[in-house]
């Protein structure tokens, strides 16, 4: 069973954190792998007022104070459709704890979870600013991309990625420069749109022994078969956790869905 959060999305989610843990891609061209970003959804007053609770919760691991965000409809789902793992006959609150470590599954009382609670993957959730809006009833963070060109994607794949073994895949926000180095202020290497592009490295590196910090640049393969680096800030996982928020009657935002992609 799945319950803790892949490691990069990084204000990013646990992902940014941990860095990539994919196969290291082909350094040679490849098919550029353009794709779509849905508008930012723009925050209200009420929503910024839960982003700041949910934010000082998280800091704090304060349990209390980040419960009574929990709406009272929580889903959890893969990829959009309910996951095996959830209770149907269990509250909604129980299954936020079951996904975040603080409950075992099928468990009643908290606790017993290896690793748990999940408070660094919340506290990510929390910082990631990037919204968007699904179904016209849910916003959701961090913002995702849809591939333009599936065919360019599998593509890309087939050209640069060793046989049976996935690399990871951020895509930019925006128009991004590509630096030689991390923070190099000289000419950039390139510039990329709203592209999808296989990291290679981040920087700071990890060090064998010591906490990973989170990073600040990622080393990224250009369409060319060129490297270069991005700031962190500039891009999202192609493929990560979701945590939607919807409003109540009352005009309150709570947490209602925890949604993982497709393993």
């Amino acid at each position: 069973m799945r319950r803790l959060l892949s490691a990069p999305t990084a204000v990013l989610i646990v992902l940014a954190l941990a860095g990539p843990a994919g196969a290291v891609p082909k350094k040679v061209a490849y098919p550029e792998v353009n794709v779509e970003v849905p508008d930012p959804f723009k925050p209200d007053a009420a929503f910024a007022a839960m982003r700041k609770a949910f934010t000082e919760a998280a800091a704090k691991k304060d349990a209390a104070a980040l419960f009574a965000l929990v709406g009272p409809t929580f889903m959890w789902t893969m990829a959009g459709a309910t996951i095996e793992e959830f209770d149907l006959g269990r509250d909604a609150l129980h299954n936020f704890k079951v996904v975040f470590g603080f409950r075992e599954l099928g468990k009643d009382a908290d606790g017993a979870v290896e690793g748990g609670p999940f408070w660094d993957a919340l506290a990510a959730f929390a910082a990631d600013g990037t919204y968007y809006e699904e179904n016209g009833n849910l916003i959701c963070g961090p913002t995702i991309a849809n591939i333009a060109d599936d065919r360019a994607f599998e593509q890309a794949r087939a050209k640069i990625e060793p046989a049976g073994e996935a690399a990871d895949w951020y895509f930019t926000l925006a128009e991004t420069p590509v630096a030689k180095a991390p923070g190099d202020a000289g000419a950039p290497v390139g510039k990329v749109g709203k592209v999808a592009l296989p990291v290679l490295n981040t920087y700071p590196p990890a060090t064998e022994g010591k906490p990973a910090a989170a990073p600040t640049h990622y080393e990224v393969l250009l369409p060319t078969g060129k490297t270069g680096w991005i700031p962190v800030a500039a891009v999202r996982p192609l493929s990560a956790e979701r945590l939607c928020y919807a409003k109540t009657p009352k005009g309150e935002w709570k947490i209602v869905a925890y949604d993982q992609p497709e393993e």
